[in-house]
């Protein structure tokens, strides 16, 4: 177990990874563009292969928790030698097997932690780590306990239904691993005290109505007062009670699909 171990951390260490440097919310200009960020600790980026189109088996050496997602990822030695980091899996555990391909072969459910293109894959399937565009690398259901189902398949596209209830139709070389991202109680973490946030990197908020009317639209008057009847934000767009998305009920009534 110990050279195990040792295996695995020489392995982390050969792997690409760097330091990523806080802008605290400024851009080019050095000018504030996202308000309370800043500090937090030193990170370091790993290289998660979201591409897995290497044809070939291999075993889950290491799970660890990466400070740049939500979701675990898993240290993976394929048998030609290779490894990398992938995204965890719920319910794959250390010294398990998984493949990295899109040949054609019959995928099911009991294939947990396998990365194939859609085609090879079973309707009713529960998949994440889905790509847009075939041969770019995935980019949808990434986070922690995300997935997606595929409900309807041609030979040319597939249909997925989302967290988000939305239908999207994709390429069926498109390559997604069967089952759920791991790390599926994220939702019900709390971070529990201001040290903690201060390390993420977020820093204390002050309220609206405490500030000058310059920085505010809340801003202002003479002694303590409440916010007005609709709240908004710092640039006057209001804060709570509306939709982020643009009709979002009614493109789901009618069921339209997201094309990329």
């Amino acid at each position: 177990m110990t050279s195990l171990k040792f295996y695995c951390n020489r392995i982390i260490g050969k792997l690409i990874r760097f330091g990523v440097i806080s802008h605290g919310g400024r851009n080019f200009l050095g000018k504030v563009c996202i308000k309370g960020r800043g500090g937090g600790n030193k990170i370091n980026y790993r290289l998660i292969d979201f591409y897995r189109r290497i044809n070939v088996f291999g075993t889950i050496l290491k799970i660890l928790y990466d400070c740049n997602r939500t979701a675990f990822i898993a240290l993976i030695l394929y048998k030609n030698g290779l490894n990398s980091f992938i995204i965890a899996t719920e319910s794959v555990n250390l010294n398990d097997s998984v493949f990295s391909g899109n040949i054609w072969f019959e995928a099911s459910q009991k294939c947990i932690g396998w990365a194939t293109s859609l085609k090879n894959i079973g309707l009713f399937t529960i998949i994440s780590n889905i790509e847009k565009i075939p041969f770019k690398g995935a980019a949808i259901s990434r986070a922690a306990g995300t997935c997606s189902l595929l409900i309807g398949k041609n030979n040319n596209n597939a249909i997925l239904k989302l967290n988000s209830k939305w239908e999207i139709k994709l390429n069926v070389a498109c390559i997604a691993t069967i089952g759920q991202n791991a790390n599926s109680k994220h939702k019900f973490k709390a971070i529990g005290s201001a040290g903690k946030q201060r390390n993420l990197g977020f820093r204390p908020k002050v309220r609206g109505v405490a500030k000058n009317p310059c920085d505010h639209p809340h801003g202002g008057g003479n002694g303590k007062h409440s916010s007005p009847p609709v709240p908004v934000t710092a640039y006057g767009k209001p804060a709570k009670w509306t939709s982020t998305k643009n009709k979002l009920k009614e493109k789901i009534n009618k069921r339209l699909f997201k094309k990329y």
